[in-house]
């Protein structure tokens, strides 16, 4: 693993290991794995951070695991980063999941960076892995950023376009009260994030509920 890619709060599902019979018989047939895994990447909001140094008790990790603990779960979520950042170094990193959760945005979007470049390039990488992409869009706040909505939609459209499953975070019920400051959400509120990327699990994977 590369030393200089930072890899936060990994939890996962270890697996065992059977050991192959000495003469299979050619009558049976092997029996499929089920994957169930999934890498999630994004900025404070998938990491569960808030008031700069701190984070929710049970991260949306923590919580996805909970929801669905046939899931080997790995967060590689950073507080303040940006796709354009993530991008540069993205190609290069090992992943294990079978879907990887793309949230990145709201970072871009108050930076002014180019975020669809970036987000198109993450999904052309996951794909070449042979692993299925997600997008979240952005989530929602009590005050408004400029440029917030219009990148909104460039994801949506981009999950449109590159057929990528959607989670609509912007669809997600909010209330200005679920929030631990102006742009992170309380527990509640991520919570209800975190079902939204389950229930696109659940449609692509059901053998994994």
């Amino acid at each position: 693993m590369r030393t200089d890619v930072p890899v936060k709060d990994s939890i996962p599902v270890p697996t065992a290991s059977v050991a192959a019979p000495s003469s299979p018989s050619p009558a049976k047939a092997r029996p499929e794995t089920t994957v169930c895994s999934v890498d999630l990447y994004g900025d404070s909001i998938m990491h569960g951070g808030y008031k700069g140094n701190l984070r929710l008790a049970e991260p949306p990790a923590a919580t996805l695991k909970r929801l669905r603990p046939r899931y080997a779960v790995q967060d590689f979520s950073l507080n303040g980063e940006t796709a354009t950042l993530r991008a540069k170094t993205f190609g290069s990193e090992p992943r294990t999941g079978r879907f990887v959760v793309i949230e990145h945005g709201i970072n871009d979007t108050m930076q002014r960076l180019p975020l669809e470049v970036s987000l198109r390039s993450m999904i052309e990488t996951v794909r070449r892995e042979g692993r299925e992409p997600i997008l979240t869009g952005l989530s929602r706040q009590p005050v408004s950023i400029p440029g917030r909505t219009a990148a909104n939609q460039s994801i949506r459209r981009l999950a449109s376009d590159l057929r990528v499953p959607f989670a609509d975070w912007d669809a997600v019920r909010f209330t200005p009260q679920e929030m631990e400051d102006v742009l992170h959400p309380s527990k509640p509120y991520s919570d209800r994030l975190v079902k939204s990327i389950v229930e696109v699990l659940d449609r692509l994977a059901p053998e994994c509920v």
